[in-house]
């Protein structure tokens, strides 16, 4: 056979593999295998490339993470031979999802925005819509999932100025997570009437399933339990024909809460024991919790104690080791730094379009795309802002009120020893403190005031027109209440204390060296016994 010969089959086996990647990827794996083959013992790396990153895809997607790093280890030295910036954008974006599987969310992360450098620097729209996907998957993972809406429309956006259906599906179904993750039920039934076209075109079955499902959910949320039987259950007759276990496992979890709720509870126990058994099969501590604490509420419901204890003793098991991994996974700062200038990036990418868009869109979506923006710039635990909405307004702020000379102050709250809370009385007691003291704080706060989230137990407040001593009162006033609360009604030995570190806008170069300010002074509250209020010196 001529050397043509053999190219024009190593072509062939990558076509035919890349049409059974959504049916069948045990296929795909096949002839990718031989493809690769032929086009090593031939010399032809771009060619072995591509059927190496197929063979990482469809690993990946078949849950054999070791497999899929094999070929990502092959595909790095044929990188460097092929030199094709496009090559190492998709190498990088499918490595991200090896790591992302394995639940390593930093690896994850650096891949993925590695990607999403190389994407910018070659114009790719595709991939800056994947890898912001997997950005916005990684915040989700770690519970901020108003930071996962906010990359989630990103790559929403970019989607739709494509048009290519399946990554427009794909987008959907990331940002319904994300609206259900963060209540927002009402918003994401509509999001479901504008996005459901795109399902219209979609391969994946299974992408439809996740559709149906987190209809249900929302519906569920709603009280609407016929019409979230109903669509949960066209979930499941698509999802029990298919091999992806984290969608079927969350359908089970969906079925098992609806039929509690409709107190058919032989139904709900089939449900959710066999989402037990799916999630056992592939481990994701997010969804056992999920598990654990319906089987304890049924256990209470039909009066089996011995049930809802085991389960709820697993329950809190569970939640510590999940606190403790997610504590190990925080992102670092400067991998945070290097993820929002991508984020800038890609705004500056959107502002240009913005016209098009406009365009394109009739008033309906611009109306739920600003309600999207809204959503992501907010807390989904407490309803305050969050981190993002802090570093988007904090610099306007300040430079607003240093150029107008008006006065500007910011408190930085603390919950004291809020790690023996979380610790003695359990994490779902922990959440409940934290969205008492958003509750304190936004009552506490004037209309153009903001109040932010900064990270666990932790809240940065911004008082413009505030002076240092009007500041301190208002700080002082935030300390009594929050020590005076009725923590008793939350659980009877309960007592909660704040630190307050006080900041004036004074000399500082910019908005984060307030925020430092602020910072030290709460360092100095905590140094001196702690339940006290500090300003920067």
């Amino acid at each position: 056979m001529s050397v043509s010969d053999n190219t024009r089959q190593i072509e062939q086996l990558i076509a035919q593999g890349r049409d059974w990647f959504v049916p069948d990827c045990a296929r795909t794996i096949e002839l990718m295998e031989r493809a690769a083959q032929l086009a090593r013992a031939e010399s032809c790396y771009e060619q072995e490339a591509q059927a190496q990153l197929w063979l990482a895809r469809s690993h990946w997607a078949l849950g054999n993470l070791d497999a899929g790093h094999q070929a990502i280890a092959r595909l790095e030295v044929l990188d460097r031979k092929v030199k094709s910036p496009r090559l190492n954008a998709d190498f990088e974006l499918a490595r991200g999802r090896l790591y992302f599987s394995a639940s390593e969310y930093g690896a994850a992360l650096k891949s993925w925005s590695a990607c999403l450098r190389k994407a910018l620097s070659i114009s790719a729209v595709d991939l800056y819509i994947q890898a912001s996907l997997g950005v916005g998957n990684v915040y989700f993972a770690l519970q901020q999932a108003g930071d996962a809406l906010n990359w989630h429309e990103v790559a929403l956006e970019f989607a739709q100025s494509l048009g290519e259906h399946e990554l427009l599906a794909e987008s959907y179904l990331h940002v319904a997570a994300d609206l259900n993750a963060l209540g927002q039920y009402e918003l994401m039934l509509i999001l479901f009437t504008k996005g459901e076209q795109a399902f219209h075109h979609t391969q994946h079955h299974a992408w439809r399933a996740d559709w149906y499902s987190y209809r249900g959910e929302a519906c569920l949320a709603l009280q609407r339990l016929d019409e979230a039987k109903d669509w949960l259950h066209r979930a499941w007759e698509i999802n029990r024909k298919t091999t992806y276990l984290w969608s079927q496992s969350l359908n089970l979890l969906n079925l098992g809460k609806v039929y509690v709720a409709l107190q058919g509870y032989e139904k709900a126990a089939e449900y959710l024991s066999l989402a037990e058994q799916k999630i056992n099969s592939f481990g994701s501590l997010t969804l056992m919790l999920r598990v654990y604490s319906q089987l304890s509420e049924l256990g209470l419901l039909t009066q089996n104690y011995q049930m809802a204890w085991e389960n709820r003793r697993k329950y809190h098991v569970l939640a510590i080791q999940n606190a403790q991994k997610l504590a190990s996974e925080r992102l670092n700062t400067a991998l945070e730094r290097r993820i929002r200038e991508l984020d800038t990036q890609l705004m500056v990418l959107q502002t240009r379009q913005e016209n098009v868009m406009l365009r394109q869109q009739n008033s309906a979506d611009s109306e739920l795309l600003q309600t999207l923006l809204h959503a992501s710039l907010q807390d989904p635990l407490t309803g305050a802002g969050n981190r993002r909405q802090l570093d988007q307004e904090m610099p306007i702020l300040y430079q607003r009120c240093r150029e107008d000379e008006r006065p500007l102050s910011v408190l930085m709250v603390d919950l004291d020893y809020f790690k023996r809370v979380n610790d003695t009385f359990g994490h779902l007691i922990g959440d409940e403190v934290i969205r008492a003291t958003a509750k304190i704080l936004l009552q506490s706060c004037r209309g153009g005031d903001l109040v932010a989230r900064y990270g666990g137990e932790e809240f940065v407040l911004l008082l413009p027109g505030a002076v240092g001593i009007t500041a301190v009162e208002v700080a002082e006033r935030i300390r009594l209440r929050i020590g005076a609360y009725a923590w008793h009604e939350v659980h009877p030995d309960l007592a909660v204390t704040a630190s307050i570190g006080v900041a004036e806008l004074s000399a500082e170069l910019d908005a984060a060296a307030l925020l430092e300010h602020a910072d030290q002074a709460l360092y100095r509250a905590k140094e001196l016994g702690r339940n006290r209020v500090e300003s920067y010196q």
